[in-house]
C-alpha cells in the first residue's frame, strides 16, 4: 500500500514540475539568481517577537539570518552564479544588514503596497533558478515553528484544492517564467512541504519543530557550511531543478479570521490569470 501512496505522490509532483531533464546543462556559467528571504526559518528563533525591530534579540538574529544569505551567496558564486539577487521577504522587509551582506549580491527592500508577488519582486524569465532561506511551514501546520501563510489571519490557502505555504505560492509566480526552485533552508517542516511540493530539490533543515513555538536548533555554524555547500551542489546541478506549474483555470480559496472571538470566512476566486487570483488572496490578508 505504501508503495502504490508513493506512485501517487510522484505523479502529482511530476505534474506541478517541469524537471528540465533535457533543457538545462549540468553547469552553466554566468547564472542569474533570485534568493528570497523570510525570517521564521532561521536557526535559533522560535517567537514571533524576536524577528521584529525592538527586540533584544532581533540584531542578533538579524545578523545569523544574514550570515545565512552569505553562505548561500557564496555557493552560488561557487557554481557560478554573477547576478546574485536577495529579496528581504518579511514583514517590512528591512531585516537584512546591508552592511554585512556579501558584497556580490543586491538587496531588494521595502515595500510595494498592492503586488501580490511582493516576495519575489523582480524575478523574470532572466533568471536561472530561486532560492529559499528562512523558510517556513503553512497555515494550519502545528508542528511547524511559526507556521503561517503570509498573514496570523489565514486559517487555511489552496489552489486548485492543493494546500501550498509561501515557498510554493512565490515558486508558482516564478514558474510563470519558467524559473526552477533548487534549494531551499528552514525548519523541518518547511523541508518536508518543499520535498512534496517540488520532488528531489535541495534543502538544508535549521531546526527540528516541536511544535509552532518550540525547536531545537542547530548551530549557525553548522547551518552556514550546510547552505554553502547545498546552494553551490543545486545550482551545478540545475537539471534537478523544479519549474512549479499548475492546470488553469486557477481556483483560490482561503479561509481567515475576521474577529478575535473565532469569527471567520471563506473566499474564492477563479482565473484564467494567476495575478488575479494572487491579487484577490492578498486582498483578504
Amino acid at each position: 500500500m505504501k508503495g502504490f501512496l508513493w506512485v501517487i505522490i510522484a505523479g502529482v509532483v511530476i505534474s506541478s514540475c517541469n524537471l528540465q531533464q533535457n533543457s538545462v546543462q549540468s553547469f552553466k556559467k554566468g547564472l542569474k539568481v533570485m534568493i528570497q528571504v523570510d525570517f521564521e526559518g532561521v536557526t535559533g528563533v522560535v517567537n514571533f517577537d524576536e524577528i521584529y525591530p525592538g527586540h533584544p534579540h532581533f540584531e542578533r538574529n538579524a545578523t545569523i539570518l544574514t550570515k545565512e544569505i552569505n553562505a548561500a551567496v557564496e555557493g552560488a558564486a561557487a557554481a557560478g552564479a554573477t547576478t546574485i539577487i536577495v529579496r528581504d521577504g518579511h514583514a517590512g522587509n528591512i531585516n537584512v544588514d546591508p552592511q554585512l551582506l556579501d558584497k556580490r549580491a543586491m538587496l531588494t527592500r521595502g515595500r510595494l503596497p498592492g503586488t501580490p508577488h511582493t516576495m519575489v519582486l523582480g524575478i523574470d524569465s532572466t533568471f536561472d533558478a530561486l532560492l529559499f532561506i528562512g523558510a517556513h511551514s503553512r497555515a494550519g501546520v502545528e508542528n511547524g515553528t511559526l507556521s503561517h501563510t503570509m498573514s496570523l489571519k489565514v486559517l487555511d490557502f489552496r489552489i486548485n484544492d492543493r494546500p501550498l505555504f509561501e515557498a510554493a505560492y512565490n515558486s508558482l509566480y516564478a514558474g510563470q517564467f519558467g524559473v526552477p526552485v533548487l534549494f531551499l533552508a528552514g525548519d523541518d517542516a518547511a523541508c518536508r512541504e518543499a520535498i512534496e511540493n517540488f520532488g528531489n530539490i535541495d534543502t538544508v533543515v535549521t531546526k527540528y519543530s516541536f511544535g509552532r513555538t518550540c525547536a531545537t536548533s542547530k548551530s549557525p555554524e553548522v547551518v552556514y557550511d550546510q547552505i554553502r555547500e547545498g546552494v553551490e551542489r543545486s545550482l551545478i546541478n540545475l537539471n534537478k531543478g523544479c519549474i512549479f506549474k499548475m492546470e488553469r483555470p486557477y481556483r483560490m480559496e482561503v479561509r481567515v479570521k475576521t474577529d478575535e472571538f473565532a469569527g471567520e470566512k471563506t473566499v474564492t476566486a477563479i482565473s484564467d490569470t494567476l495575478e488575479v487570483v494572487m491579487k484577490k488572496f492578498w486582498e483578504n490578508l
